[in-house]
């Protein structure tokens, strides 16, 4: 069995005879550890934590059932996971590296809060999400780059290697300077052209190029941001200033104008990433 499904292994079973007091937070939000390491990193503020994570929430369809959100043992690949998480944050400072912690947390609360998106709409509103959080390591900013410079050269040629045989499977794909790569699925050539302080309307898929989708609110409320801002991803800011109003687009980001050296969440570092965003209003 894997290094990592062995740990969520036990977190499951642990769960069931640990009896830790759970402790309150914000926001309703609550935790409890189910195994302690105070000899590891203490988490500090502008850490970033390689983590094992699983978690569940109740399935919009049928509350009474569960439905897995995140699970890293799937892909035997930790999460990068930023201590300047909203919402989660003053969790992660009371951690140290090799702790084991359950949290509760709202499911409004956990994906507008920390995710600035709606609830997905195969999740319950309301309901309580469970996150099951295993910290591997607690690296500070120089050790995670001291961490990619080891590993970025390898990772670097592959994502390259992917993202080339995307692009050349994928006709009428342009190219800007800076390297991101768009195609416009739907012109609206009466549309409303988008610049810098433009507050936008979206809706959008995210996946990566193997397939896997990592976030979508296709079905759901529109995503709100301000162009050129940094209120998202720099892919995102010279995208949607390409795009006008009634327009859809294929942005193709590489890994630097995405979530670079540090990945997000189910993201890997140095990984690029797709989109498909749909421009519905601008004010």
């Amino acid at each position: 069995m894997k290094k990592s499904a062995i740990i969520i292994a036990l977190l499951i079973i642990s769960i069931t005879i640990n009896a830790q007091t759970w402790i309150k937070t914000d926001g309703g939000t609550a935790f409890k550890f189910i195994s302690k390491n105070e000899k590891g990193t203490k988490v500090i503020p502008n850490m970033i934590l390689l983590a094992d994570l699983y978690g569940t929430a109740k399935k919009a369809s049928n509350p009474l059932e569960d439905t897995v959100i995140f699970n890293s043992v799937s892909s035997d690949k930790p999460f990068y996971i930023p201590t300047e998480q909203p919402g989660l944050q003053n969790i992660f400072y009371k951690l140290h590296a090799g702790d084991s912690i359950e949290i509760k947390i709202i499911a409004d609360t956990f994906y507008n809060k920390t995710f600035s998106s709606p609830v997905p709409d195969y999740v319950a509103k309301g309901s309580i999400v469970n996150l099951f959080f295993h910290v591997q390591e607690a690296l500070t900013q120089t050790e995670i780059e001291q961490k990619s410079r080891e590993q970025n050269t390898p990772l670097i040629k592959v994502d390259s290697l992917r993202l080339k045989k995307y692009c050349n499977n994928l006709k009428g794909v342009k190219k800007l300077k800076n390297g991101l790569r768009y195609k416009i699925l739907k012109p609206n050539p009466t549309g409303i052209m988008t610049k810098n302080g433009s507050m936008v309307s979206v809706k959008y898929k995210g996946w990566l190029i193997e397939g896997d989708v990592f976030d979508e609110n296709i079905k759901g409320e529109p995503f709100k941001f301000v162009v050129g801002m940094n209120q998202v991803i720099k892919g995102w800011d010279e995208g949607l200033r390409l795009m006008k109003t009634g327009e859809k687009c294929r942005l193709i980001i590489p890994w630097y104008l995405a979530y670079g050296s540090h990945g997000n969440g189910p993201i890997p570092p140095f990984t690029s990433i797709i989109f498909d965003v749909e421009l519905i209003d601008i004010k």
